[in-house]
């Protein structure tokens, strides 16, 4: 693989069930060197992104599954819990914030209707990002 495209990874996860589907659709294709930024956003009230301090109980758990399925001594791990009013925007925003040189999530499973209300952040991501994104199928059966 390119080295210098898969060096930095941002990986946004929703929570545990969506970490383990992550993990699981990443794992074949890591790189020895390679530094995974997982990254958790939760909901902010200011108009800009932050870093949160700390991890909170949720974002903990999330961060845990993740590393449980893909824990490697030669892979790099990183862990970002930002807040933001978007999902899209906060991820966005942490691609710069990181250095992140490729983004790569698998889809979450969003209605039509909740989709009409809150967007779709994975397709604002996609547009947006200045940088490639992967987008990964959910392989769990």
């Amino acid at each position: 693989m390119n080295d210098e495209l898969f060096e930095r990874i941002l990986v946004p996860i929703a929570g545990p069930d969506d970490a383990e589907a992550t993990a699981r659709a990443l794992r074949p294709h890591l790189d020895s060197g390679t530094t995974l930024i997982v990254t958790h956003v939760t909901r902010g009230e200011s108009g800009e992104t932050t870093i949160k301090t700390g991890r909170d109980q949720f974002a903990g758990a999330t961060y845990d599954t993740f590393f449980d399925i893909l824990y490697r001594d030669d892979l790099e791990f990183e862990w970002l819990t930002l807040e933001a009013q978007e999902v899209a925007a906060g991820l966005i925003d942490a691609v710069g914030m990181t250095e992140a040189t490729l983004v790569a999530f698998t889809p979450r499973d969003i209605d039509s209707w909740k989709r009409t209300i809150t967007g779709d952040p994975g397709g604002r991501l996609i547009r947006e990002a200045d940088v490639p994104v992967m987008v990964f199928p959910d392989r769990r059966a």
